[in-house]
C-alpha cells in the first residue's frame, strides 16, 4: 500500500498500482490497454461490469457483467469493477477531554449499482477511476472519523469503538455513497457504491505520560490485588508447612514403630526361611541324586542303543555295498550283452550294405542293358517312319500333280491315238481305261 500524507496528523491509504513516467498522464495508474482502446473488442472480467455507450445511450444488448462489445472511435465504454474492495484509514484527533488519539479503521466495499457509478466517476480510465475513488472515500472516512472522535471520551474511543466509532461511520457515509437512483433520471442520488462493513483495528492514545495515568489506577489496583494474593499464598503455605511438618513427624514415628515390628517379623521370617531353605536343599539333593541316577541309566540305556544302531547300520553298509556289488555285476553283463548286440547289428547292417551295392550294381547294368535295348528299337522305329514319311511325300506330290494331269488327259483325250502291237484282239480303249482306274485306286490310297 502506498502512502500520501493529506496534513500532519491523517495518512490515507490507496493501492499500490504502476505509474506512468512520461506524457500527459505521468503520475497516474497505467491503465490496461485492452480496456481503453479506441476500437475493436472490449471484454469484462465475471468480476466487471462492461457499460457500453452509444450516441448518449447505454446499449443494453452489450452492456452487463463480464460482457464484451464491439467499440466504434465513437463509443464510449466503461468497465467497472464490482468485487469486494478494501481501504485502510488512519487519522487522528483530540478527545472531549483534550486527550489525542489515533484511530486505524478498515472499510470493505464495492460498487452495487455499475450504472450509476460510471456517471460519478470517469471509468474509460478504471484505474485512474479507482484511485479517485479510494481517495474521495479515505478523505470521507477520515473527515467523519475525526469529528466522532471530538465528541468522544478517551475511555468511549477505547472501549466503544464499534458502537461509537465503526457503526456512526457506516452510518454516515453508507447514504451519502448508497443512493436508489436509476440511469435514467437525471436527479439520481448516490454513486452507486454499497460499504458493507467499517472496522476499527486499533485506538491508540499518542501521549506516552497521558496513556501511563490512565493505566495507573488498573495497575495500582492490580498491584494491591497482587499483594493481598502473595499475603494470603504465604500465609496459606506457612499453614500448609506446619501441617505438613506434623504429618511428617506423625508420619516418622509410625514409620520407626512399623520399622521394628517388621524388623521383630523379618527376624522370625528369616529363622523360617532358613529352615525351610535347609529342607528344601536336602529335597533338592535327593532330587538331584535321583535325577543323577535315572541319567546315568538313561545314558546307558542309550549308549547301548547308539551301539546296536551303529552296527544296525555296519549290518545295512555291508548289504548295501553287496547289493550294490551285484547290480554292478549285472550292469556289467548287461553292457557285454549290449556291446554284443551291437556288434551282431554291425554285422548285419555291413552286409545288408553290401546287399545294397550288389543290388545297385545289377540294377545299374540292367538299367544300361535296357536303355541299348531301348536305343535299337528307338533306331528301327525311326528307320520306319522315315520309310513312312518318304512314302507319304510321294504320295502327297503325286496327290497334289493329279489334277493338273488329270486336266491334261482330259484335254486330249480326243486325240488319244492307240497302237496295238500284237494283242489277243482286246480293245484297246479298255487298256487305257485299266490304266486310268489304277492311277485313281492309287490316289484314294494315298
Amino acid at each position: 500500500m502506498s502512502k500520501s500524507q493529506h496534513s500532519t496528523t491523517t495518512e490515507i491509504f490507496t493501492s499500490d498500482r504502476p505509474r506512468e513516467t512520461a506524457g500527459w498522464r505521468a503520475g497516474r495508474p497505467v491503465e490496461d490497454p485492452e480496456k481503453t482502446k479506441r476500437w475493436g473488442f472490449v471484454s469484462a472480467r465475471p468480476s466487471e461490469f462492461l457499460v457500453h455507450v452509444r450516441r448518449g445511450s447505454v446499449r443494453a444488448a452489450t452492456s452487463g457483467q463480464g460482457a464484451t462489445c464491439f467499440k466504434w472511435p465513437w463509443d464510449s465504454v466503461a468497465v467497472i469493477p464490482t468485487s469486494l474492495q478494501q481501504l485502510r484509514f488512519r487519522a487522528d484527533q483530540v478527545t472531549l477531554e483534550r486527550v489525542g488519539v489515533e484511530v486505524t479503521g478498515l472499510a470493505v466495499y464495492r460498487i452495487a449499482d455499475p450504472l450509476v457509478a460510471y456517471r460519478v466517476l470517469n471509468f474509460s480510465f478504471p484505474e485512474r477511476a479507482q484511485q479517485k475513488l479510494e481517495e474521495t472515500l479515505s478523505a470521507m472516512f477520515v473527515g467523519a472519523a475525526r469529528r466522532l472522535i471530538a465528541n468522544l471520551a478517551v475511555d468511549d474511543c477505547l472501549q466503544k469503538r464499534k458502537e461509537a466509532l465503526a457503526d456512526e461511520l457506516l452510518r454516515e457515509v453508507a447514504p451519502v455513497v448508497g443512493g436508489n437512483g436509476s440511469p435514467n433520471d437525471d436527479a439520481a442520488r448516490g454513486w452507486g457504491i454499497v460499504v458493507d462493513t467499517i472496522e476499527i483495528q486499533e485506538v491508540r492514545v499518542l501521549s506516552e505520560a497521558v496513556f501511563r495515568q490512565m493505566q495507573a489506577p488498573f495497575r495500582s489496583g492490580l498491584d494491591r490485588r497482587a499483594r493481598i494474593a502473595h499475603a494470603e499464598a504465604e500465609k496459606e503455605v506457612t499453614a500448609r508447612e506446619t501441617a505438613c511438618a506434623k504429618d511428617i513427624e506423625e508420619a516418622r514415628i509410625a514409620q520407626t514403630l512399623a520399622v521394628a515390628e517388621k524388623k521383630t517379623g523379618l527376624a522370625l521370617r528369616q529363622a523360617e526361611i532358613a529352615r525351610e531353605e535347609s529342607l528344601k536343599k536336602a529335597a533338592i539333593a535327593r532330587e538331584l541324586e535321583a535325577a543323577r541316577l535315572a541319567d546315568e541309566a538313561a545314558l546307558r540305556e542309550r549308549k547301548a542303543a547308539l551301539l546296536l544302531q551303529e552296527r544296525e547300520a555296519e549290518v545295512q553298509r555291508a548289504l548295501v555295498l553287496e547289493e550294490l556289488r551285484r547290480k554292478e555285476a549285472e550292469a556289467r553283463l548287461a553292457t557285454h550283452a549290449l556291446l554284443l548286440d551291437a556288434a551282431h547289428k554291425e554285422a548285419e547292417l555291413a552286409a545288408l550294405a553290401r546287399d545294397e551295392q550288389l543290388a545297385a550294381q545289377r540294377a545299374s547294368a540292367e538299367v544300361v542293358r535296357v536303355q541299348g535295348h531301348a536305343e535299337v528299337e528307338l533306331a528301327a522305329k525311326r528307320a520306319e517312319v522315315q520309310a513312312v514319311i518318304a512314302a507319304s511325300d510321294v504320295r502327297v506330290a503325286l496327290a497334289k500333280n493329279l489334277p493338273a494331269l488329270a486336266g491334261a488327259v482330259g484335254q486330249k483325250f480326243g486325240e488319244v491315238k492307240v497302237t496295238t502291237i500284237g494283242g489277243d484282239g482286246q480293245n484297246p480303249f479298255g487298256q487305257v481305261a485299266q490304266a486310268v482306274a489304277a492311277v485313281v485306286d492309287l490316289v484314294k490310297a494315298t
